[in-house]
């Protein structure tokens, strides 16, 4: 009888292994949410950093009462820090995921993708805004993937790779900036303190495409598009056979980031005047009849 007893407890052992074996191996390919891994204390160092490092850019074109609040809240600075504005925000409803996408966007400058900044906008947006979002990310990577090819082709062997690269880099961190113009076009009316950090994630995504801009215009001019303006080389680059695509794509979502309204704008063309390419800006517009 324990001899039976025995071999029934060892089978049902055996049993309870082999289930989570298949289970774990059912869920190898489980990734979790990015949200789910930022720690609180990370979160406060880097959100912090963040709003001081772009506050200026941003407070200007931030309502009059918020704007207000944050200039008359620390008399000793004449404004608040960022790690004084990161707290009031987790205080209000709803601050921590904006400060999630906030932190998420900062990350992105060390990646060359997407799905952070994604996975975070997720909870902020419309179910039918954020699928918009989806579709135009599943769009631009498939083509990209499947003219890459052609896109090299069309310059010589030398600059390819580096060309390649650095086009796909401007149009992921054109949907970054894209996303964070939509973002902060959503927000409920009764946000308050989160404006900040989704102004500040705004100004990020657009240095993120400054900088982008400027490595693809030091890599013609030094290149194929020596003595040119920058307006031509723009110009010309778009008439390259199978590039037109990227980068009519990347400077669109620009673009349309800038149609999210005013603030949207106004941070965009704040933070491309301190790389002065402004005048890129105002063309972009121009040039996709786009009115902002």
């Amino acid at each position: 009888m324990f001899y039976k007893d025995k071999r029934s407890n060892l089978l049902n052992q055996v049993i309870c292994i082999l289930i989570l074996v298949c289970f774990v191996a059912c869920n190898a390919n489980y990734k979790p949410s990015f949200k789910q891994s930022i720690t609180d204390s990370s979160l406060r160092s880097r959100v912090s950093r963040v709003i001081d490092a772009q506050l200026d850019n941003v407070k200007d074109y931030l309502d009059d009462d918020l704007k207000s609040s944050i200039e008359g809240a620390s008399k000793s600075t004449g404004r608040m820090s960022g790690s004084e504005i990161v707290d009031m925000t987790l205080a209000e409803s709803g601050g921590r995921d904006y400060l999630d996408f906030c932190y998420s966007v900062d990350l992105a400058q060390a990646k060359n993708d997407v799905d952070d900044v994604m996975d975070t906008a997720r909870c902020l947006l419309p179910a039918e805004k954020y699928q918009e979002l989806v579709e135009l990310t599943e769009e631009v990577e498939r083509e990209i993937n499947l003219k890459g090819e052609e896109i090299a082709r069309a310059i010589p062997l030398n600059q390819q790779a580096a060309f390649y690269k650095d086009l796909k880099t401007l149009v992921v961190r054109a949907i970054v900036l894209l996303t964070a113009g939509v973002v902060y076009a959503c927000m409920p009316a009764v946000v308050f303190w989160g404006k900040i950090s989704a102004a500040c994630a705004i100004s990020v995504g657009a240095g993120l495409v400054a900088i982008s801009i400027m490595s693809l215009y030091e890599y013609f001019r030094f290149g194929t598009g020596e003595g040119q303006s920058f307006e031509d080389w723009f110009k010309g680059l778009l008439e390259v056979p199978k590039a037109d695509f990227a980068l009519t794509t990347a400077i669109t979502a620009v673009a349309e980031a800038m149609g999210a309204g005013p603030v949207v704008t106004g941070i965009i063309i704040c933070v491309f005047a301190l790389y002065n390419i402004v005048d890129l800006a105002r063309t972009m517009l121009k040039t996709y009849n786009f009115d902002a």
